[in-house]
């Protein structure tokens, strides 16, 4: 007959954890790197002025929808005597898969007189966190019977196709607009 040893399994086990562990170390940065937090930058600071008829419009409420993925974040500004207004940098905390594209938008929309004008509306995958963008919105001119215009804006890679965004604002820094026509 033959007879059966026992195997004492604490070592095999023991063994087996430490492998893994080194491997999930080493994989983490890339494939497992997504379940870690990362700080993206959502919007630049915003500076504009909001204007009706070309006046200043006072007291009127700028507000900001930023999208990522299925994240939302919103806060607003209310515009001064001149119809000046102004929105902090949004940085966020949040998961990024480096296997899989991620939606982010960028929306302002004016709250005056029982109506709501969108001014500004970008959307990208993965990132909106651009020079052009971030010099287009240093300074924005927004009139609020002002019609929708696309604009074109340079992407960071100069071989990406541009960027599309609608706003009805002139911006102090609009040299940098590829094109602009009228959105129909």
């Amino acid at each position: 007959m033959l007879e059966w040893q026992r195997i004492d399994k604490k070592p095999a086990i023991a063994g087996l954890a430490l492998i893994l562990l080194m491997f999930t170390t080493h994989v983490e940065a890339g494939v497992f790197g997504w379940f870690k937090k990362t700080e993206l930058e959502l919007s630049p600071e915003v500076n504009g002025t909001v204007t009706l008829h070309n006046k200043p419009v006072a007291g009127a409420t700028v507000h900001r929808y930023l999208t990522y993925s299925d994240k939302k974040f919103n806060d607003s500004a209310i515009t001064d005597e001149q119809g000046h207004f102004q929105l902090p940098v949004k940085i966020a905390k949040l998961r990024v898969s480096p296997m899989f594209d991620t939606t982010v938008t960028q929306t302002l929309v004016v709250e005056h007189a029982n109506s709501r004008t969108e001014i500004w509306a970008a959307a990208n995958l993965n990132t909106l966190n651009y020079d052009s963008i971030r010099q287009l919105l240093s300074s924005m001119q927004c009139e609020l019977t002002s019609p929708d215009m696309r604009l074109e804006i340079p992407m960071r890679n100069p071989q990406s196709p541009p960027l599309g965004v609608v706003s009805i604002c002139t911006f102090e820094h609009d040299e940098i607009i590829l094109e602009k026509e009228l959105w129909k």
